[in-house]
């Protein structure tokens, strides 16, 4: 098994900016304090930029390890072509990172979007490591099927047109779908994100290598396992891209529904996000 190698770190304003060797992939991790660490995992087209305002909101009053990485493909990460985009091995990614970082003790995950993927498998294949998620608008459901756009995306050729999105375009979308989401990071979030044919060549590869059936029986164990397992799920009502039905599928978990709000909830509503996971993490 290949081991993951820091290959080095530097500090960025308050926080470390680490690169990393990790099965095969280069892996951008942005960290900040010390304490119980918490994993923060984005979703498409994002980077751990999206994760930066939270973090700022809750490090005022909560004294933890803040662990955000740009997952493969996105941000300054790779997705190397042999890296299977498979639940099993996003689950050993996860480990692999923390592993690397020198993580030693369980961590608190917060998941949304294709990062609900990555932290719900390793959730399931590895819960002694996990101490509870916060969970939103993402899907880890057979019964799930995919949204309007992921289902062009997933055409070859009509897909590779339709992601080539200009910024203007995307823009208009953004203001429709997700109001309340700050004009500062659609303008910010663009170069990284649509704008890279890098990560654009990525997001095709995560929506057409994913699969509804993928999750099957992987969903049932991690219902069970949040029959145990502190969760938080908070919820964006108004997401175009997932039901706010989903948001009521996670076992024992505590629900909080936004129902003026939609998929970028992180950043819609920073401060009632991050205060409701300063609540929940003060009952555990």
């Amino acid at each position: 098994m290949q081991q993951p190698a820091v290959k080095q770190s530097a500090p960025t304003g308050a926080a470390t900016k680490h690169e990393l060797m990790i099965k095969g992939a280069n892996i951008t991790v942005y960290e900040q304090g010390q304490g119980a660490p918490l994993l923060f995992l984005h979703g498409s087209p994002d980077n751990h930029a999206m994760w930066l305002p939270l973090i700022e909101h809750l490090s005022r009053s909560l004294n933890a390890r803040f662990i955000a990485p740009d997952l493969p493909g996105f941000g300054n990460s790779t997705l190397p072509a042999n890296f299977p985009l498979t639940l099993d091995n996003e689950a050993d990614f996860i480990r692999a990172l923390l592993g690397a970082l020198n993580v030693t003790e369980p961590v608190t995950l917060v998941v949304t979007d294709f990062g609900g993927h990555y932290g719900s498998a390793f959730a399931v294949k590895y819960p002694d490591l996990v101490r509870g998620m916060v969970i939103s608008n993402t899907n880890f459901f057979r019964e799930y099927d995919w949204h309007s756009f992921a289902k062009l995306y997933r055409v070859p050729l009509l897909g590779e047109l339709l992601i080539a999105t200009p910024k203007a375009m995307l823009d208009r979308s953004l203001k429709q779908f997700a109001p309340a989401l700050p004009q500062w990071y659609i303008d910010e979030s663009y170069a990284p994100g649509f704008g890279s044919p890098r990560v654009r060549k990525a997001i095709l590869r995560y929506y057409r290598e994913r699969n509804a059936q993928d999750f099957a029986g992987w969903d049932e164990k991690l219902v069970a396992l949040l029959q145990t397992k502190p969760a938080l799920v908070l919820w964006g009502d108004k997401d175009p891209f997932i039901a706010p039905t989903f948001g009521d599928r996670w076992g024992k978990a505590q629900v909080k529904h936004f129902s003026n709000n939609s998929h970028w909830l992180a950043l819609e509503a920073t401060t009632d996000y991050g205060d409701a996971i300063l609540q929940w993490l003060a009952s555990l």
